[in-house]
């Protein structure tokens, strides 16, 4: 039987090619629970101990077939108590055929990412996940937008295979993230195509859009993550950050430490800065404490952009990073009483989503193109999507 991966801070970097820090006399375990996956990315805990896992996919789009539709919501299971998720008869898929995009193919951002399902969320036993199309039209003005992006809901409960999935809110623009905030009773989405917070209905009614600031470099917000705290009752909302126009004559795609965290203040709708001096902001978490966890995509300047045409689906297609600088990821926890900054985990490839259950928190990484060739610290290797469960950092 295999063991889990788990191990102090210098264990963990020759296992699993990552390092942690903390402070002193607290031992941070990090456990690679999962590898393998198509761009993972919410992910929620059952009363069972069981995970709900999101992917996006392998971002092939095919609008005329739906067989070739990759994106999923599985349930992973540790059936034989080894501590990871990596055998076939643990990941059960329970909705399939997901429509699955690549922003490269659909848009030309020049970037190889994948969209298609993208969080979720847990109430009761509700499921309620947001998802992306790649006929989504990005004009907050139309009626008539095509595709099929919007919050959708299904019960773990319902006795039907698979389960009946219901749209409750259909959107013209790209969803990255909900949140349920129980003190109105409310959804809020982080809509990066539009460059809002959007406050929605338990039953799906828009009720308001919230604009988000222009950052430091003047470049759109463009949000990706959302969490509640439950100290303050804030909205905090994580701000990737978008393209930076005319820098000395180019566009980057993005200026590092512009991204940030805000605070929605909801009954005042009072927007303040909770945290700033971030690189591509695309996730934030709390936890029981108040504790501010933040993922960043990457930490480095971007690496070039992709050409248009490049084949992504070519096994033989040279190393490329995609538009973003690979294995530079971090999660950062924030104290909320200090101030202080501490690094859990870092030098991980591109991780985009993070929960916090129980003392636990659970991190999604591995964004683009599945098995394509990039560089790597150790050479020559493939974007894998992956889980990482940590522990022991508060």
């Amino acid at each position: 039987m295999k063991p889990p991966i788990t191990s102090i801070l210098l264990l963990c970097f020759l296992l699993v090619g990552v390092t942690a820090t903390a402070q002193e006399q607290t031992t941070i375990t990090i456990e690679h629970i999962a590898t393998g996956l198509q761009n993972p990315r919410g992910l929620a805990v059952l009363p069972t101990g069981e995970l709900l896992v999101a992917e996006a996919g392998t971002g092939f789009a095919s609008p005329e077939d739906e067989s070739l539709r990759t994106g999923q919501i599985s349930i992973l299971a540790d059936l034989n108590d080894d501590g990871d998720y990596n055998d076939p008869d643990e990941r059960t898929p329970i909705i399939t055929n997901l429509a699955s995009y690549n922003a490269l193919t659909r848009f030309r951002t020049g970037h190889d990412e994948v969209n298609g399902v993208a969080d979720l969320l847990l109430i009761e036993d509700r499921v309620y996940f947001t998802k992306d199309d790649p006929l989504a039209e990005f004009d907050r003005n139309r009626d008539d937008y095509r595709g099929d992006t919007g919050i959708f809901r299904f019960s773990l409960n319902d006795d039907t295979t698979p389960p009946n999935v219901v749209r409750i809110l259909k959107r013209p623009a790209t969803i990255n993230a909900i949140v349920h905030d129980p003190n109105e009773n409310v959804f809020y989405i982080a809509e990066s195509g539009l460059n809002s917070l959007t406050k929605v209905s338990i039953e799906g009614e828009l009720l308001e859009e919230i604009p988000l600031p222009l950052l430091d470099s003047l470049q759109q917000p463009v949000p990706a993550g959302l969490a509640f705290d439950p100290f303050t009752g804030d909205i905090l909302v994580a701000l990737f950050s978008g393209f930076v126009p005319d820098f000395y004559g180019t566009v980057l795609a993005y200026m590092p430490g512009d991204a940030r965290i805000m605070r929605y203040n909801p009954p005042t709708g009072e927007l303040t800065t909770a945290i700033d001096g971030l690189t591509t902001a695309v996730d934030v978490t709390t936890d029981e404490l108040g504790n501010i966890y933040t993922v960043e995509l990457t930490t480095t300047w971007s690496a070039q952009l992709m050409p248009e045409t490049f084949d992504l689906f070519d096994p033989d297609a040279p190393p490329d990073a995609g538009g973003y600088t690979r294995f530079s990821g971090r999660i950062t926890k924030h104290d909320i009483e200090t101030g202080e900054r501490t690094v859990l985990l870092e030098n991980i490839d591109t991780p985009t989503n993070i929960t916090y259950h129980a003392g636990v928190l659970y991190v999604s990484a591995g964004q683009g193109t599945p098995n394509r060739p990039i560089w790597g610290a150790d050479g020559l290797t493939q974007i894998t999507g992956n889980l990482y469960k940590i522990e022991g950092f508060q």
